[in-house]
């Protein structure tokens, strides 16, 4: 697994909520990305790894790419109430990311649930490279 030094911090919005995102490598910012979304959702510090998911996407560039595998990590939370404790990146390239997810469905009477996630908008939606670094900004609708 990529190392995530920096990893996620939410910032603020007016009525959704947003997260801001930073890794070394691609990998590492997709990973990072699950993190976040999950950490949203639930307190993942309670979720255990009982379950393992496949999850690919497909995007035309890197914001396309990043926008598509958070829509699909979000989408597994709304069909089968999936959360993530753990994300393992096997290939970020051009056109398509693929990984591997290790958690459990969201169970109320031992998970701390937060919000609930509608959608992951293009507002302000930005993927970029500075310093080296990989960073993304997500707002997500709640």
């Amino acid at each position: 697994m990529t190392e995530r030094p920096g990893g996620y911090r939410q910032i603020e919005h007016t009525a959704d909520l947003g997260m801001e995102i930073e890794a070394a490598d691609l990998p590492g910012l997709f990973a990072s990305g699950a993190e976040a979304l999950y950490s949203l959702i639930a307190d993942r510090s309670g979720i255990e790894e009982r379950e393992e998911i496949s999850v690919v996407a497909t995007g035309d560039d890197w914001e396309e790419l990043f926008h598509a595998w958070l829509r699909e990590l979000l989408a597994q939370f709304n069909l089968k109430g999936f959360v993530g404790g753990r994300c393992e990146i096997t290939s970020v390239a051009p056109g398509r990311a693929e990984g591997r997810i290790n958690g459990e469905s969201l169970d109320l009477k031992r998970h701390r649930f937060y919000t609930e996630i509608k959608g992951v908008t293009y507002h302000g939606f930005r993927v970029w490279q500075e310093n080296g670094r990989w960073k993304a900004r997500v707002i997500f609708d709640v």
